[in-house]
């Protein structure tokens, strides 16, 4: 009996504590918002977005979307917008594509692309005529090349990642009945 209350105190204080653990940070008509809700929007943006993750007003303006968006859900939920049959089929194609990306991010993995300066040169000479400043005078190639790599670089990964979806979907079409019917 000792043995079976000490468990259940421990399990419960191991309960609690993670429970502590939850800083809310808001509260909106009972529904908490936590602190890590919080931090798991802010870590899941993009690199682009560092210096903002680490701007503590960001932090705060977060937080203040979260409370407006839920305010929001709330009212949504009271007027009965989630019975509502032209919404539930928006739901069901929100959740497709949810689906749809995460299945191939998980299967389709960003490969590692280079590009040469020889590359960004021959893209340079190319465009030239676009890469002018205000004055019409052409923009040297040493200013414009980390932004040309960078762009360059941005288009290949995408060709490669576009590449491995269509192989992706071919395959899944192998291994699936596929009707199409022409008009």
């Amino acid at each position: 009996m000792k043995r079976a209350l000490t468990a259940l105190t421990l399990a419960l204080s191991i309960g609690t504590a993670s429970y502590a653990a939850e800083k809310v940070v808001a509260e909106v008509n009972g529904k908490k918002i936590t602190e890590r809700e919080v931090n798991e929007i802010i870590n899941s943006l993009p690199p682009q977005y560092e210096a903002l993750k680490k701007d503590p007003n960001f932090k705060k303006r977060v937080v203040e979307n979260l409370v407006k968006e839920e305010l929001l859900y709330q009212e949504a939920l009271k007027e009965g917008l989630d019975k509502d049959p032209k919404v539930q089929k928006e739901i069901e194609l929100a959740k497709k594509r949810i689906l749809v990306q995460a299945l191939l991010r998980k299967k389709i993995k960003p490969p590692k692309v280079e590009v040469s300066e020889k590359e960004a040169k021959e893209f340079y000479e190319k465009n030239k005529k676009q890469f002018v400043d205000a004055n019409g005078k052409p923009i040297p190639f040493q200013q414009l090349k980390p932004f040309i790599i960078q762009s360059l670089k941005q288009q290949k990964e995408e060709q490669a990642v576009n590449a491995e979806v269509e192989k992706y979907i071919n395959a899944l079409k192998g291994k699936s009945k596929v009707v199409i019917n022409e008009k």
